[in-house]
């Protein structure tokens, strides 16, 4: 077998997208796999020449083209880097002709849904050509290879596997974890977990939350604020201005034993994002038993489905967002059906085992096709 290369983000990972390329790694790594590990974050100063018009692409392209030379194999990059990888891609396809295999987590710049016809077509024909050097694209969701095939990529070429649930990580304690003792807790909490950033939607959170009638419930936000602090600034002003200060409590996302506290003792879980396109948390929600208020857009209704372990209200809008809330609130019977509803969900199937074997063997029928093709050329 080929050695592997995987160009990705942090290590460890911080979102949702690397802890999936990092299971996926960890995974090759448990089989012997021979694999390279290179976490592109860890140059990100290199990354911020993107930043310079046209030009500015193509000097980090060159510079991770020098750093990048020395690793062979099967290249496997997160899709969100590959701007910056155009050189190293040419030399992997044409010159080394080796495999590349793509993770898409998301399209930053491309959304088909676009009603600026220019920007989207624009953007349409620039994720088209960053895609075009890859031998195989691995993504989370039926939406998200919609997105792709919308680009005018083989679908052929697509791959969905959903990613998993880290059981052994959010381990559910005996007692405060309990559905059925969600009752008994003086304050109840509404639960957010997602970045600090505008694609999440949390100000129309914040929003919601000031229109509802909130008897004894506290809303908790949990993201990384260090990275983003502009919008958790703006969060921040927004819940001093709606006088929400003694029950909007922020999170530092990076403290996992607390997460898994705030999950335990959650009632309802909440993520009105503009996007996504699957939504890891949504799984340890369900994991958790808590119904889920969320948006009716991308891999959402793929999770979620209306009435049965959740809501689906429209983006940005604070008023629907508030309605189903308090629908949840004022019924701590559908509390209790919603959330059983999505622990059901979830708890035989969305196993990382079966994502990274999924991956694994993908890799090895690709891996045989290509050394079959070397073989005939041969002979």
């Amino acid at each position: 077998m080929e050695k592997v290369f995987f160009l990705t983000g942090a290590k460890p990972p911080q979102t949702g997208g690397e802890l999936y390329n990092y299971q996926l790694s960890q995974y090759l790594e448990k089989l012997g796999w021979q694999q390279e590990y290179v976490s592109l974050h860890e140059k990100r100063h290199y990354l911020r020449l993107g930043k310079i018009p046209i030009i500015g692409d193509i000097l980090a392209s060159l510079i991770f083209m020098v750093i990048l030379f020395k690793y062979r194999g099967i290249l496997v990059e997160d899709h969100y880097f590959s701007r910056f990888l155009l050189l190293t891609n040419i030399i992997q396809r044409f010159i080394r002709k080796g495999k590349i295999v793509v993770l898409v987590h998301l399209f930053y710049g491309y959304d088909s849904q676009d009603q600026f016809v220019i920007r989207r077509l624009i953007n349409k024909y620039i994720e088209k050509f960053r895609l075009s050097f890859a031998d195989l694209i691995v993504t989370s969701s039926e939406y998200s290879k919609s997105e792709i095939v919308s680009v005018g990529i083989n679908p052929q070429l697509i791959h969905v596997l959903s990613p998993g649930l880290d059981r052994e990580k959010f381990q559910i304690l005996p007692a405060d974890g309990n559905i059925e003792n969600k009752d008994s807790k003086s304050s109840k909490k509404i639960l957010c977990v997602g970045n600090y950033v505008p694609r999440k939607g949390i100000l129309y959170l914040i929003e919601a939350f000031s229109q509802i009638e909130r008897q004894d419930f506290s809303l908790h936000l949990v993201g990384n604020r260090k990275n983003n602090s502009s919008y958790y600034n703006q969060l921040n002003n927004a819940v001093k201005t709606l006088k929400l200060t003694d029950c909007v409590v922020f999170h530092d996302g990076a403290d996992q034993e607390n997460i898994k506290q705030l999950y335990t003792s959650a009632d309802i879980f909440v993520l009105p994002s503009f996007k996504e396109t699957f939504g890891i948390v949504f799984l340890e929600a369900m994991h958790y038993g808590l119904p889920i208020v969320t948006t009716n857009v991308s891999a959402m209704p793929e999770l979620i489905e209306e009435g049965k372990n959740g809501f689906l209200v429209p983006t940005a809008d604070s008023q629907a967002l508030a309605k189903a809330i308090s629908k949840l609130i004022e019924n701590p019977d559908l509390i209790k059906i919603m959330g059983e509803a999505g622990r059901k969900k979830v708890a035989t199937s969305y196993y990382w085992e079966q994502t990274c074997s999924g991956f694994a063997s993908i890799i090895h029928e690709e891996n045989l096709k290509f050394e079959n093709r070397k073989f005939k050329i041969k002979t």
